[in-house]
């Protein structure tokens, strides 16, 4: 099992259209990313971007909707990190109201071409290296939905499929823009590959990425959740998801693996991974390496 950091978002767009979103900008150290992510979407975040990365800080920005009152939630940001301890590992925090229609472009800046392992460059089809060398490129327009490949908990699932993916098999659970997925087609060519979201925005996302990958053959892009695969003896399930989302899949991530599979999972906070791995073990599964974003990851396998 594979525990890496937290999952986020885009801005989710309100069906009648907010003219403006109220934008805070919080810049932290890097071990304190999931901390900040966990704690805005309890303040009401509609979506979180990585705007830039350093070697020891990552900036992020959180949307909320036109009425949110952005100097209450920074001011309450700057508490919490306090009450935890965590105040020196908060850089700085600002809010800002951006119009609708440019969060998208500003997220889009920030968005580089990283390479990702020893084979992989993740890039975005408005900006492909020019230079490759010896690289797979996997083209990500992430639209609304999860996982540009540059985030620390999709880097690292990518870089464990990288590692112990050799083809066959492999259900993405929870696709989202269906970068993983993607990787494992292109790193692994004739293999077969399912994706799966309940999120029917997700399923366009990850099938227009599927189309402009030249992946469309190799990967299934299915609505639904993994129920509907149990017993069909995946050689590799990988759900990057939260913890709570996962022990209340765990069951059927399990019954999805052959017997002799590996289960990746990812984006899960450290201080809900004994209740993960209690889930794991009772659902049949041997952990087998374990990663704390940032670092190395472990595996689990089913018994």
């Amino acid at each position: 099992m594979f525990i890496c950091g937290l999952v986020v978002t885009m801005p989710s767009k309100h069906p009648d259209g907010p003219k403006t979103w109220r934008l805070i900008e919080l810049e932290v150290a890097r071990h304190a990313e999931e901390f900040a992510g966990a704690l805005v979407f309890e303040l009401g975040t509609t979506g979180i971007v990585t705007l830039e990365e350093r070697d020891d800080t990552v900036k992020l920005g959180a949307y909320f909707d036109d009425q949110a009152d952005a100097e209450r939630i920074a001011g309450t940001i700057q508490a919490e990190f306090a009450r935890a301890g965590k105040s020196s590992e908060l850089r700085s925090v600002s809010f800002s109201s951006i119009p609708d229609q440019d969060w998208m472009q500003r997220w889009k800046e920030g968005f580089e071409p990283t390479e990702i392992g020893s084979r992989l460059i993740v890039a975005p089809s408005w900006r492909l290296p020019v230079e490759i060398e010896d690289r797979i490129v996997v083209q990500i327009d992430p639209g609304m939905a999860f996982g540009t490949g540059t985030h620390e908990t999709t880097r690292m699932c990518l870089e464990a499929i990288e590692a112990g993916w050799r083809g066959g098999t492999l259900l993405d659970v929870g696709t989202g823009t269906a970068v993983l997925a993607i990787a494992a087609a292109l790193l692994a060519p004739g293999s077969r590959i399912t994706a799966i979201d309940i999120d029917p925005q997700a399923v366009e996302v990850a099938r227009e990425n599927t189309a402009i990958n030249d992946a469309s053959n190799s990967v299934e892009i299915v609505e639904g959740g993994p129920r509907e695969f149990v017993g069909c003896g995946f050689d590799v399930v990988v759900a990057n998801l939260t913890a709570e989302v996962i022990i209340s899949l765990i069951d059927d991530l399990a019954g999805c693996a052959s017997a002799s599979g590996m289960v990746i999972l990812s984006g899960i906070l450290t201080t809900l991974e004994a209740d993960v791995e209690r889930a794991a073990t009772r659902a049949g599964l041997t952990i087998v390496e374990r990663g704390i974003s940032p670092g190395r990851p472990r595996r689990a396998a089913p018994t």
